[in-house]
């Protein structure tokens, strides 16, 4: 919806590859609402994963070496990367993975009584 052109309303779908597939522009029952979408697709954070934890924990007033070892960083990007063939790593270091695993191994390390979240944490999840 516009007002001259100002945008009135904004509608922001966030779901997984599925999704795609059902607002295809070869999707002929969605086609009108396809030709007014905008479609964004989120990389995986790879090399930004260190900063994503330090963003995330410094939103709670905490600092990511207070919460978890670099060990536990390497152990994240390990759980979720996986090979294809001898060549091909594919990544799925997209954040609600990396949160939902962090927040898995945040649990565990206090049910354990681990203080600071390491590999051995991460790799029991």
């Amino acid at each position: 919806m516009e007002s001259g052109f100002k945008k009135l309303l904004s509608i922001v779908l966030i779901g997984q590859p599925e999704l795609a597939v059902k607002l295809s522009e070869r999707n002929m029952e969605v086609r009108e609402v396809v030709q007014r979408c905008e479609v964004v697709e989120l990389l995986p954070l790879d090399n930004s994963l260190e900063a994503f934890l330090t963003f995330k924990f410094e939103r709670t007033g905490k600092k990511l070496t207070d919460m978890m070892d670099s060990s536990a960083i390497e152990a994240i990007r390990g759980r979720l990367s996986s090979n294809l063939g001898s060549r091909k790593k594919v990544s799925l270091l997209y954040p609600l993975a990396v949160s939902n695993l962090v927040i898995a191994a945040m649990n565990l390390a206090a049910d354990i009584g681990v203080p600071v979240v390491n590999a051995d944490v991460v790799k029991g999840v």
